[in-house]
Formats: structure tokens, C-alpha cells, sequence
């Protein structure tokens, strides 16, 4: 009987992550206040974890209501690994975006570092971040 119960508890704990490892809980947080995500278009954000499958992220929230084509607020996305990962996460994916002020949209793609403190790992999306990269070059 002590020869089987190990048997039958070996795939639950691989299933869970590694034995006796701590899960660790990512949240992804949007203060986004000059930009919209367009709903209808494929954004596509993944938490990347070294060593692992990359994990989609669902995108939610309401319609803003001067354009009801993109989302008017993102709400945040938390996910639990079963266990912290050795190396580096990060959120990758394409964003498209509209500006408010410029009022040009565009294809984004993001890639940002993830910290992990403790059992947490935490990343707020700023409009910074969705900002377009300036050439060093004029006019290219």
C-alpha cells in the first residue's frame, strides 16, 4: 500500500508544478489615459515565462463610449503558475492602439519585463510604453 500511494499522488504533483514549489500569482495592470486598445483588432498579449509554453492573456473591459470600436478601460488580468519560474518572465504581444491627442492608430508590439517579488509578479501598461519609437533618422 506504501508503494502505491506514491504512484498515484506523482502525477498530481507534476500536474500542480514541481513538488513543495510556492505558485506564483502574475498581475497585469492597464493605466492607459491617452490611448484605446481597438477591441476589434488581434491584439494579442502572453506572459512568457523561461522554460514554459507562453500563456494568453484575455483582454476585457468596456466600450468607450466616444469610440465604441476600442476598449474604453482594460481591466486587469491576474493568473496563478504553479510554481515561480527560474529564469525571467515577461508580456509580449501585439497591441493596436489609437492615440487620443494624434489621433493615429498603430500596431504596437510590447515586450516587457515582468518583476517577480516574493510569490507576486506585478506590471502596470502605461501609455509610455504604447508610445511610438522615435527614429534616430528623420524621415524614415
Amino acid at each position: 500500500m506504501r508503494a502505491l500511494l506514491p504512484r498515484l499522488l506523482a502525477p498530481l504533483l507534476l500536474s500542480a508544478g514541481v513538488a513543495g514549489a510556492a505558485p506564483l500569482t502574475v498581475e497585469v495592470r492597464f493605466d492607459l489615459r491617452a490611448v484605446l486598445v481597438n477591441r476589434e483588432a488581434p491584439s494579442a498579449l502572453s506572459l512568457h515565462v523561461a522554460g514554459g509554453a507562453p500563456r494568453p492573456l484575455r483582454l476585457r473591459g468596456p466600450a468607450s463610449v466616444t469610440h465604441p470600436e476600442s476598449f474604453g478601460l482594460l481591466l486587469p488580468v491576474r493568473l496563478t503558475l504553479p510554481a515561480a519560474p527560474a529564469g525571467e518572465v515577461s508580456l509580449r504581444g501585439p497591441l493596436f492602439v489609437c492615440g487620443l491627442r494624434e489621433r493615429v492608430c498603430r500596431r504596437i508590439e510590447l515586450n516587457l519585463p515582468v518583476p517577480v517579488t516574493g510569490g507576486v509578479a506585478r506590471v502596470t501598461v502605461t501609455d509610455a510604453d504604447l508610445a511610438p519609437r522615435r527614429s534616430l533618422w528623420p524621415g524614415r
